[in-house]
């Protein structure tokens, strides 16, 4: 059995402050859609942490991580992403 958790050991939990949200977005592979989701989040002003994006077949599957502002605030931006019209899907969560 392994001994018992102090607080000193949870030193890797993230502080409210370095909260991020994760979404994944699946477009056609146009040469505009990166653009039109990177403008959806200029828009909706987030501060974007990492961006990756990369060819998937017929689509491009772009990876978002932003600052955390709230639930309702991921759930505003990927209602918005959901809207862009080459954009197929939009999942969220925790990173």
């Amino acid at each position: 059995m392994g001994a018992p958790v102090s607080l000193g050991d949870v030193s890797d939990l993230k502080s409210e402050d370095e909260k991020r949200r994760l979404f994944l977005v699946t477009a056609e592979d146009t040469p505009d859609a990166l653009m039109r989701v990177l403008g959806v989040a200029s828009v909706q002003q987030v501060r974007l942490r990492a961006l990756i994006a990369q060819p998937d077949g017929a689509d491009i599957s772009i990876r978002l991580e932003i600052d955390d502002q709230g639930d309702a605030r991921a759930q505003t931006l990927a209602a918005r992403l959901a809207s862009v019209p080459a954009v197929r899907g939009v999942g969220h969560g925790w990173r």
